[in-house]
């Protein structure tokens, strides 16, 4: 009887805690540098599956997926999530560099719930929805991509290479 109500007790402390990291929202991010995960970068926010891109032009070299949980895996593509570039593995913050390989689009996922790619159109994709970024006083801003708006991350891309701060400091932050 105690043997069943333990099995039981820890059939239910596993369901949940699988369930909590399952439902698990990360950020994850594409830089311009080659080398490194640091600077201006475009991010994405889910609970996982979901082909986030494309980067703008000069994003995408280098790819950081953070608190991935145990068991689940960032990866990168240089086409709508259909070819297939690189992968970084949980647990933990994990960066990738693509030493002038570029990832066009990220996505992260449990390892045993793949992304499946339909129709192979990209429809399917969600833009970046965020830009984080220092001002040319230094100060670390972040601000969300516009929804629906047209080239939205390429515009916001260009700006910040044009050093427009007052047109990037128009944006809501995130």
């Amino acid at each position: 009887m105690h043997f069943t109500k333990l099995v039981s007790a820890l059939t239910l402390t596993l369901v949940g805690v699988t369930s909590e990291s399952v439902a698990q929202t990360i950020t994850y991010r594409g830089y311009s540098s080659t080398v490194q995960c640091s600077g201006a970068n475009f991010f994405c926010r889910d609970g996982g599956a979901v082909c986030c891109g494309p980067m703008p032009a000069g994003f995408g070299f280098s790819a950081q997926f953070e608190d991935l949980p145990n068991g689940s895996q960032g990866q990168g593509y240089t086409d709508a999530c259909r070819a297939f570039l690189f992968a970084v593995f949980g647990s933990g913050t994990k960066c990738w560099n693509g030493g002038g390989a570029r990832a066009n689009f990220l996505n992260w996922f449990h390892s045993a719930g793949r992304r499946a790619v339909s129709d192979g159109t990209g429809v399917d994709c969600a833009t970046p929805t965020g830009f984080s970024y220092q001002d040319a006083a230094g100060v670390a801003r972040v601000i969300k991509v516009p929804a629906g708006v047209a080239n939205a991350t390429q515009v916001i891309a260009d700006e910040y290479t044009n050093k427009n701060w007052k047109a990037l400091a128009a944006y809501e932050t995130a």
